[in-house]
């Protein structure tokens, strides 16, 4: 078995991937299946090249294990589970002397093989492993081992602490920040457009938005409408609010104030015309930032409901959208970002005071797991399982741009 890279399939649209892996048989006939998952593989935008690398290299491992039994990789096809509880002893058994591939490693190979025969499955290709193949889990005591196939098992991984994170369940409740754009599009006012913006800049709870004031006073003098010559020079704004019963402050980004101040606040005004119009004549207060389309103050239920309408839109990338996740989200990549920073990326948790303190005084906790530990292991799991892209400011930035149009 052979697995090369190849220039030759660039008329299938795997931008940005310069080459694609291909499976070849000891003949150097294409293996049909798994060279036409690559392929898929390589045209999705949030596979990168290393993921496909890696994908690729698991299953071309276990198609070499194949040929090496004599059963050819040609035949992959004919795989059931007692072929993949075979491997799986086999990888326990032929451990090197540092003990890899470990459990954990083991566990993910026959997570991505079982990715692969799922997407086999969706193409007509007919094999026998008839486990659910959406979600799967291995015990592995000793040199024994079971692959689960009840259709609730969920695949899972240990975190420090003990507890047991589903992968699966923090995905349906996190945003991709690089949706975030057609996300705001979709919104029939633009005013949560600006929420959406505020929400994904600071990690604010919804009732910590919506303690934001149009002009501030005391503490919060500094959240006001500047002119353009002072946005120019415009520095981090202190932000003090009650937080559960609290009082919290966090450090106004001032990319964020600038776009409130160059395109919300000119909008503000005429609705807050149209507040008078609605309240005679009474002026809306200083502490109501965000005013809706028709002039009244916006609140945390029309704020839900239109999240909502969003969600449903069938042009919506997202299968679920709550002011909440975007909070999730934040912490997601931020820690994602300071992974990056300090080269700890897909790394063995390692504690990092600098990240924790940064990510808690976004957050507002006070415990160290909550704030710093549960995401550096989600973080690396999704990135490990290509969930994520490792984007900087480009996303960032079309962000606020999208504001300027």
């Amino acid at each position: 078995m052979h697995l090369f890279n190849t220039d030759g399939l660039k008329n299938t649209d795997v931008f940005p991937k310069d080459t694609v892996p291909i499976f070849l048989d000891d003949d150097f006939r294409v293996i049909e299946g798994p060279s036409y998952w690559a392929i898929a593989l390589a045209q999705k935008r949030s596979r990168s090249i290393d993921t496909l690398k890696q994908y690729t290299t698991v299953l071309a491992r276990f198609l070499q294990w194949r040929d090496d039994k004599g059963v050819k990789a040609t035949n992959w096809q004919m795989t059931d589970e007692d072929v993949i509880n075979a491997y799986i002893g086999y990888l326990i058994n032929n451990r090197d002397i540092k003990g890899r591939p470990s459990n954990k490693t083991i566990e993910d190979y026959i997570a991505t093989l079982s990715y692969f025969f799922k997407w086999a499955t969706k193409k007509g290709y007919k094999h026998y492993w008839k486990m659910d193949l959406k979600k799967v889990t291995i015990q592995i005591k000793g040199s024994s081992s079971m692959v689960k196939t009840e259709k609730q098992v969920e695949k899972r991984f240990q975190i420090d602490n003990g507890s047991t994170m589903h992968v699966d369940r923090e995905q349906d409740k996190f945003i991709h920040r690089e949706n975030i754009p057609q996300i705001m599009e979709l919104f029939d006012d633009v005013v949560y457009a600006f929420i959406v913006l505020v929400l994904w800049k600071t990690a604010l709870r919804p009732k910590e938005l919506f303690q934001l004031p149009y002009k501030g006073a005391g503490l919060n003098a500094g959240l006001k409408r500047y002119r353009e010559e002072e946005l120019s020079v415009l520095k981090e704004i202190l932000f003090r609010f009650e937080s559960k019963g609290k009082d919290r402050d966090i450090k106004f980004p001032p990319d964020v104030w600038t776009v409130i101040c160059r395109k919300w606040m000119p909008e503000r005004v005429k609705r807050a015309v149209r507040y008078q119009e609605r309240n005679n004549g009474k002026m809306p207060p200083n502490n109501a930032l965000f005013l809706s389309e028709d002039g009244r103050v916006v609140t945390p239920k029309m704020l839900r409901d239109n999240f909502n309408k969003v969600a449903q839109d069938p042009r919506c990338p997202e299968k679920k959208i709550t002011p909440y996740m975007f909070r999730h989200a934040f912490a997601t990549y931020f820690i994602l970002d300071r992974l990056k920073h300090f080269n700890l990326l897909g790394k063995a948790y390692v504690y990092n005071a600098v990240i924790d303190a940064e990510l808690r005084e976004w957050m507002g906790h006070e415990n160290i797991e909550t704030t710093y530990k549960h995401y550096v292991h989600l973080v690396n799991r999704y990135f490990h399982n290509g969930l994520l892209d490792v984007m900087d400011d480009p996303v960032n930035k079309e962000i606020l741009n999208a504001f300027e149009k």
